[in-house]
C-alpha cells in the first residue's frame, strides 16, 4: 500500500478564481483599498495599519452578497482570522503581549 505524500498545493482550497472570485471581485477590491486603505478595525483602535484583505462583512456561508461593495470591509490579516474564527463560532487564540499580559485585539 503505496501512500503518496500530499503536497500544499493538492490539499490547498485552490486558486481565488477557483472560489469564485474572479475579475469583477478583483475590481471591487482594488476600488475598496483605494477609498479605504486602512484595516477598518484597527482604525476603530486608533492603530494605523495596512488593510490587505477585503473581507465580507456578512459572510458568503451565511447568504452575504458576493459583488456588492457595502458587503466588504478592509481589514489585516489579524483582525481577518479574529473576524473569521468569529464567524464560524470558535474563538481565536488569545494573544500574550511581552509583558505577559494578554493583548486586548
Amino acid at each position: 500500500m503505496s501512500t503518496k505524500a500530499r503536497t500544499a498545493w493538492e490539499t490547498s482550497r485552490g486558486s481565488r478564481q477557483e472560489r469564485g472570485y474572479g475579475r469583477q471581485h478583483e475590481l471591487l477590491r482594488k476600488q475598496l483599498f483605494a477609498a479605504e486603505p486602512l484595516c477598518r478595525m484597527c482604525r476603530d483602535k486608533g492603530r494605523v495599519t495596512v488593510a490587505t484583505i477585503a473581507d465580507h462583512i456578512v459572510p458568503l456561508a451565511k447568504g452575504g452578497p458576493r459583488y456588492d461593495i457595502t458587503n466588504l470591509q478592509p481589514l489585516c490579516p489579524d483582525h481577518h482570522h479574529t473576524k473569521t474564527m468569529a464567524d464560524q463560532g470558535k474563538r481565536a487564540k488569545v494573544r500574550i503581549g511581552l509583558d505577559g499580559w494578554p493583548c486586548d485585539d
